[in-house]
């Protein structure tokens, strides 16, 4: 539904159980893909979306495991940049499907085991 408020427009998807922080992170996750398939008819776009782990706050191992693939395929498909953060821990690395190889996507890895492990110079 789209409303219009004094502050703009405002949209909003019934989902049963929406208030729950993993149905509301979904919807946003579910937003953000339409607008990278919207990207693709304009020029210029960004080329580019990125989520913090955040994102996949309150989603199970086996819902993170779906989102990451399915974002994977967009960014694809649609040629562009899929950029997500994630702790390690976060990685639902048994419940990807057999096909996805999870480890040829990541680009950076931070570690605090060593003095060189940060960003930038900055220790996490």
């Amino acid at each position: 539904m789209v409303n219009i408020a004094d502050t703009g427009y405002k949209f909003d998807v019934d989902i049963q159980r929406s208030g729950s922080r993993g149905i509301d992170s979904m919807k946003v996750f579910c937003y953000d893909l339409v607008l990278a398939e919207l990207w693709d008819a304009k020029n210029p776009n960004p080329g580019f979306l990125i989520h913090d782990s955040v994102i996949f706050d309150g989603f199970d191992e086996r819902q993170r495991a779906l989102g990451l693939q399915l974002a994977a395929r967009k960014a694809e498909s649609l040629g562009f940049q899929y950029i997500c953060t994630l702790n390690s821990d976060m990685v639902p690395r048994g419940e990807f499907d057999a096909s996805f190889e999870f480890d040829r996507f990541v680009r950076l890895t931070l570690t605090d085991a060593t003095l060189d492990g940060g960003l930038l110079g900055i220790r996490y």
